[in-house]
């Protein structure tokens, strides 16, 4: 019997956004004990706040929006693979190619850090691991459908990065903030399923991201 692992981060209001991005709030606009006499909130927030994945046209100007993305990119047979890292510390080509073999064209690949666990912190966006722009040029190679990770961007060469991964000819979807990535089996593979909000015309969104196991 399958279970549902949830791989998303919960969306609390005090939650610090990534640096320089709109700050995040969820608040009560009406209660059931006025106005309508029902409970509705207001939301304001980054269409990259927690856990979300990106658009081609988040960094690459004639790219997919959102709405122009394949559903069945974003659902499908997935594996994990372990990098752990400390803070600061270099993702590399080399951390990848130790999996080559499940890294094959088409395939969904999410990889675990440990750095889900500072999620919520400051130190979550400013001390995170950070993938060379070697390493990406390598998943580019790789041909990969998408690819996952607990750190909030896969960089902090953030724009070589993102068009490395989302340029024409590679249109890898990324999935930053991934949680709950140590749950996950090592020996198989999985369903993941992590679909945006249907946005026209736009870069990235929140997901609800989860693993059926």
């Amino acid at each position: 019997m399958s279970m549902l692992v949830d791989l998303s981060h919960p969306i609390r209001q005090g939650q610090p956004s990534f640096p320089g991005d709109p700050e995040l709030s969820v608040e009560a606009h009406f209660t059931t004990a006025s106005g309508p006499r029902c409970n509705l909130s207001r939301i304001t927030m980054s269409s990259h706040h927690g856990t979300h994945l990106d658009a081609m046209f988040h960094f690459v100007e004639d790219g997919r929006t959102l709405d122009q993305m394949p559903l069945e990119w974003f659902y499908g047979p997935a594996r994990v693979i372990r990098v752990p890292k400390q803070a600061g510390e270099e993702i590399t080509s080399d951390d990848f190619r130790r999996h080559e073999a499940v890294l094959t064209p088409g395939a969904r690949i999410l990889f675990e850090t440990g750095w889900h666990r500072e999620y919520g912190t400051l130190r979550y966006y400013e001390e995170a691991p950070s993938m060379t722009q070697e390493a990406a040029v390598y998943l580019a190679s790789r041909q990969l459908r998408l690819i996952g990770m607990d750190t909030p961007t896969p960089g902090k060469d953030y724009y070589e990065i993102h068009h490395t991964l989302l340029g024409h000819g590679v249109e890898m979807v990324i999935v930053e903030g991934l949680a709950n990535l140590d749950a996950l089996p090592d020996d198989r593979e999985f369903q993941f399923i992590g679909f945006p909000l249907n946005f026209a015309g736009r870069d990235g969104s929140p997901i609800r991201a989860v693993a059926e196991c």
